[in-house]
């Protein structure tokens, strides 16, 4: 077990270190992103999207509809002071107008005049420039107008304030009359999916707010404070609540119509109060506008809705936070040292795939609750350490102790019987292929939870308890003239009445079988102090046909007995653990053995993969060694049987109940209160079904 335990710690060491270095190259960075666009998509509640937020979209059927009409885009700027004073008639709190206007309108001056007249009026519109890292010449003659919508210091945002060389500006007339401006360059991340934004940037000496960020200054400065979380890139993520639609959005065909219903006295067909107290976004969703942008739920979402979305993380507080690297490499090392260790100590295959899908069904729980709190806990990294502890911990599993178990299990399949080691030297010309079929008595035994003892000792010790257990029963198997035929691991498989004849080998089997009780008892102290458990074994004996001889290949073989016989043998020794006996026979070992051991009738079973069903019998002590009380327990149980058998439950079950301190009376009064719950067909024959081999 320390062996296991150090291995694991070695294994879960590498796995930490390993996953730490890629982690810090990025390497999990795509997969990662991955994972944490499906948690969106399975987890994000479009409710929680503000209802104060709404899209006018310029969309298809808009470019269609003013096309009719003469405007091909881009659309005279007066139609953006109609909705501008539409929004105004509303009440709206404030308007974004995601179009930078960098150049003078193609329909002449007086159509920028008019626009920027009607924003000035409505003192609440804000426009957006383009920063960007390129190379291309600042006009100075725009930075008196730049720096009034720059920031006075933030510390905290100023410290992650993205570096830029570049600015595109609307024309003056616009940006002079705009309420504020602010970036709307939206990066992307590596595979060009947009999941963050930066909220300040720098551009000479001055310190530039995003879109987002300078409507939330407008709308309460005091929602700007140092909790609002970044990523290792200094940038927000957007914590996009739905699909493309999850804000409520309007065709700006239908907002202008609505407008110059209003200035002919007619019902609009969007009533203006509507967007009373709205923040409006005004964008482009046509694809000929070139501003359809991937997200984390749609390969194409208009940038606007993006923008819109960073808005409302940031006008709710609604934000994604990023763990502490600390807490991520606990986690890390966490999971590696669970699984490693853990792989490490179970035995079976199964036990150990099922062990780490476990592993990986807790991360997944986990990172799933962090995401409903609000916090992006990192899945693949602690993902890969699983799968490479589990991995790992599996390969030197079978390197070391398959090695171990293999060789072990080779020595102890090869010892044999002294008599049958004396045919051979008499005769070696049974070193051949090949047997004959005999009627032999079979001996199967077990050691009860021998697993769980030998995870609590070293190899070494393991090996040593081992020996002495197997050396002692051994010793009393070969004084009763059997033949050993192999060790499985603790089990001990052997056989009587072959190679040379024994006519009484039933007797001999089950007088083996109540001495190797009996020895281990008396050294049960003895290995309890070595091992921390009592040694108890199991036994089933059956008598019947079986072959017997050498099987194997021309270079490799043992003298070994096969058939059903054996296989009935080790069912009986299973069924021990049913009935809480230490020895069951069959009904032919009785028969052939009863003048020589008392015995008592345990049940009429049939094991699994038979028809025909088999009275199974306790061996207690040889002949006239049973005392008096345990004789009138044996007749009290078997009437109470034959009772049972016949449906006296009443009867039966008072009969069981006097018999104390047996547990096999004991699970009779369970079963029988059962059949009385739950009483058997007409035909039932008393037989009882094993489930399990």
């Amino acid at each position: 077990m320390k062996n296991k335990l150090l291995r694991g710690f070695m294994v879960a060491i590498f796995v930490f270190a390993l996953t730490f270095i890629l982690y810090v190259a990025h390497f999990f960075d795509v997969w990662e992103w991955k994972t944490w666009d499906l948690r969106l998509r399975l987890f994000s509640d479009s409710s929680k999207a503000s209802d104060n937020i709404v899209l006018f979209l310029v969309d298809q059927d808009s470019l269609d509809v003013y096309e009719n009409q003469g405007f091909s885009w881009p659309w005279p700027r007066e139609m953006y002071s109609y909705i501008i004073e539409y929004c105004m008639e509303a009440g709206a709190k404030a308007v974004f107008i995601d179009f930078i206007f960098s150049e003078s309108s193609s329909h002449g001056l007086a159509d920028d005049q008019t626009l920027a007249e009607t924003m000035a009026m409505s003192n609440n519109v804000f426009l957006p420039i383009s920063l960007s890292k390129g190379t291309k010449k600042i006009d100075e003659s725009y930075s008196p107008v730049l720096k009034t919508f720059s920031l006075d210091s933030i510390p905290f945002l100023s410290e992650s304030a993205l570096p830029m060389k570049s600015v595109s500006l609307p024309v003056p007339d616009l940006m002079s009359s705009a309420m504020g401006v602010g970036n709307s360059t939206l990066p992307q991340d590596k595979d060009s999916i947009y999941r963050r934004m930066p909220l300040v940037f720098s551009l000479n000496d001055l310190l530039l707010p995003s879109v987002p960020l300078a409507l939330t200054l407008f709308i309460d400065e005091s929602l700007i404070s140092s909790d609002i979380p970044l990523d290792r890139s200094h940038q927000m993520i957007i914590k996009y609540h739905g699909p493309t639609g999850t804000y409520a959005s309007y065709s700006i065909a239908a907002i202008i119509n609505s407008f110059a219903q209003l200035q002919e006295g007619m019902t609009p067909q969007i009533p203006p109060e509507t967007f009373k107290g709205k923040i409006i976004f005004i964008g482009g969703s046509a694809p000929g506008i070139l501003d359809l942008r991937p997200t984390p739920f749609s390969p194409v979402c208009p940038g606007v809705e993006i923008l819109a979305t960073a808005f409302d993380n940031l006008l709710h507080k609604d934000f994604v936070r990023i763990p502490s690297p600390l807490v991520l490499f606990f986690f890390i090392g966490l999971l590696a040292l669970v699984t490693a260790v853990g792989t490490s100590i179970l035995k079976k295959i199964w036990m150990t795939i099922s062990f780490a899908i476990f592993c990986l069904g807790l991360l997944a729980s986990v990172t799933s609750l962090a995401f409903g709190l609000g916090y992006w806990l990192e899945f693949v990294a602690p993902g890969f350490a699983v799968v490479l502890s589990f991995t790992a911990a599996m390969v030197l599993n079978y390197s070391f102790e398959g090695r171990q178990k293999r060789f072990v299990k080779t020595v102890f399949r090869h010892y044999l019987s002294p008599d049958v080691i004396d045919r051979v030297l008499k005769d070696p010309s049974l070193l051949r292929l090949g047997g004959e079929k005999r009627i032999i008595s079979s001996f199967f035994s077990d050691v009860a939870g021998f697993t769980s003892i030998s995870e609590r000792l070293s190899p070494e010790e393991l090996v040593h308890l081992l020996n002495e257990f197997l050396s002692e029963m051994t010793d009393i198997i070969l004084s009763y003239g059997g033949t050993l035929d192999k060790y499985e691991g603790d089990a001990i498989i052997a056989f009587w009445n072959a190679p040379l004849d024994q006519p009484d080998h039933a007797t001999r089997a089950c007088c083996a079988a109540l001495d190797c009780q009996k020895r281990l008892g008396e050294l049960r102290p003895e290995f309890a102090k070595k091992s921390g458990h009592e040694l108890y074994m199991r036994v089933g004996v059956n008598s019947g046909p079986a072959v017997v001889g050498n099987m194997g290949s021309h270079n490799r073989f043992d003298y070994t007995a096969m058939g059903d016989t054996i296989n009935m043998a080790s069912r009986l020794e299973g069924a021990c653990k049913h009935y809480s006996v230490p020895v069951l026979v069959g009904e032919t070992t009785f028969q052939m053995a009863k003048d020589a051991i008392e015995a008592r009738e345990v049940d009429l079973i049939r094991v699994v993969g038979k028809s025909k069903p088999e009275r199974v019998y306790q061996i207690l002590e040889e002949k006239n060694q049973v005392s008096p009380d345990t004789q009138e327990n044996v007749a009290t149980f078997h009437q109470a049987l034959d009772l049972y058998r016949n449906r006296g439950w009443d009867d039966a079950l008072r009969l069981f109940s006097k018999i104390k301190d047996d547990k096999l009376s004991a699970m009779y009064v369970v079963r029988i209160q059962q059949l009385k719950q739950n009483p058997p067909p007409a035909d039932w024959s008393g037989v009882y079904d094993l489930t399990q081999k």
